[in-house]
């Protein structure tokens, strides 16, 4: 635990004349318990049967219509639900940015900075499917756990790349509705939440990150379309990276406007920039969290944007797998990569000079003249979507058997792939062999 007398004079200096005398009781929080959160993933489930499932009437994040909050200890991240994608463990101020963010279903969103996920796979449930999102994050081994939590919450909407915001901007120039610049920060609202955080501050502080969050803005504002919103956040509280980074970018920018945010009970208006909001952890049951919407002038027609590839013949072995989806697929969304198949969004924009992790829904592997469905696929579907799942109880054995990677027995001899889920939500494949339900849960996700 964080004592006072361990932090740094400068930031003790900074937070005294940001609160005045309030100071006292923020103070007070860093030895307090930080609130954990759960985010309902509505492309799967309703929050109202997200508390049915969990046997337990959550309390409510007031600001965010999907977060409740959640004693940290519960075992969340061990439940089958967590597996089959229906809901996303998130601190409940981190909620803030993607609920403010105005997105509507048949939008283009991108996620500049967006690892590990949770703010991305917010947005996609409010996309619904529709639209496109593009997801990125300039570290690789930070996109890989991104890429997992997409494919986790069913997401099939989404291009995940990882890249540097400036080579986005030469491929996507004003082509977003809406731009959410989760920006990477000096984390001083995470101190009493992470010790690590705290140790990474001693060493680079709002100084070393201040210029790298003026970069990142500088791409974004060439990727959003005029009358698109662009919706900057962070996880600290020094004016250097939260006022003087927006300020500056607004007065070099003056087709920007700030778009007030709704002060909800507890929230702090910025004094320097009116409409735009921060959070501190003794006025709100959260962390600390900077957020601030703008709006870029002018007002273009949202076009549909075609995919510019011509229609794919799938071969013979994906088609009859893909007849067993009662699905209507469009063929021209289609697209192989070797002996990858995806199912691109709609409205897709691919460029070759980008580096891609995900392309859309990655539907399976072609090998030997077989098709192997992805679990991205798996988590994709609804029960109703396959002929003869294997739906079982949420308090059968064979549901943490499967989570584990064991196989299965069957009820009744078949052959061929078998959608698993639990009380109706899908958790992966299986491929039976008369009474053997082979596991094909992908063996990096199994329960340990």
């Amino acid at each position: 635990m964080i004592q006072e007398k361990d932090l740094p004079k400068s930031y003790v200096e900074a937070m005294k004349e940001l609160l005045g005398e309030e100071y006292p009781e923020y103070i007070a929080t860093l030895h307090q318990r930080a609130f954990g959160g759960v985010r309902a993933n509505t492309l799967k489930v309703s929050p109202e049967k997200m508390c049915e499932l969990l046997k337990s009437d959550l309390r409510k994040v007031p600001w965010v219509e999907t977060g409740f909050y959640t004693d940290e200890n519960r075992g969340l991240s061990r439940s089958p639900y967590y597996y089959a994608g229906l809901y996303y463990i998130q601190e409940p101020s981190a909620m803030t940015p993607a609920s403010v963010s105005q997105v509507r279903p048949g939008d283009r969103v991108l996620d500049l900075c967006a690892a590990p996920g949770g703010k991305s796979t917010q947005i996609a449930a409010k996309l619904q499917g529709e639209g496109v999102l593009v997801t990125n994050d300039l570290s690789n081994s930070r996109a890989k756990a991104l890429l997992k939590n997409i494919e986790v919450s069913g997401v099939g909407n989404a291009l995940i790349t990882c890249e540097e915001p400036a080579k986005l901007a030469k491929v996507y120039p004003e082509f977003f509705d809406v731009i959410l610049v989760d920006a990477p920060c000096s984390g001083e609202g995470m101190f009493r939440r992470d010790n690590a955080v705290f140790q990474a501050y001693l060493k680079r502080g709002p100084e070393f990150f201040a210029p790298i969050q003026r970069e990142i803005l500088e791409e974004a504002a060439k990727m959003l379309r005029p009358g698109g919103h662009l919706v900057y956040s962070t996880c600290t509280y020094a004016k250097m990276e939260d006022e003087d980074t927006l300020c500056a970018f607004l007065e070099k920018h003056p087709e920007f406007s700030i778009d007030p945010l709704q002060m909800e009970k507890g929230f702090t208006e910025s004094k320097i920039l009116p409409g735009t909001i921060r959070l501190f952890p003794h006025k709100i049951d959260g962390e600390g969290h900077f957020v601030a919407r703008l709006k870029k002038e002018g007002a273009i027609e949202h076009t549909t944007h075609h995919i510019n590839q011509k229609k794919v013949k799938l071969p013979k072995e994906v088609e009859e797998f893909l007849h067993h989806i009662k699905r209507n697929w469009e063929s021209e969304r289609f697209y192989i990569n070797r002996e990858y198949v995806y199912y691109l969004p709609r409205e897709a924009k691919l460029d070759r000079s980008l580096r891609y992790l995900r392309t859309g829904l990655l539907l399976g592997r072609i090998n030997n003249k077989r098709f192997e469905p992805s679990q991205a696929l798996a988590m994709n579907l609804k029960m109703q979507e396959w002929d003869n799942p294997v739906n079982l109880s949420i308090d059968d054995p064979r549901v943490l058997r499967y989570l584990k990677g064991e196989t299965l027995e069957a009820q009744d001899e078949g052959s061929g792939y078998r959608l698993v889920c639990v009380e109706g939500y899908p958790l992966g494949f299986v491929k039976q062999d008369r009474m053997r339900l082979k596991n094909k849960y992908y063996p990096g996700w199994r329960m340990m």
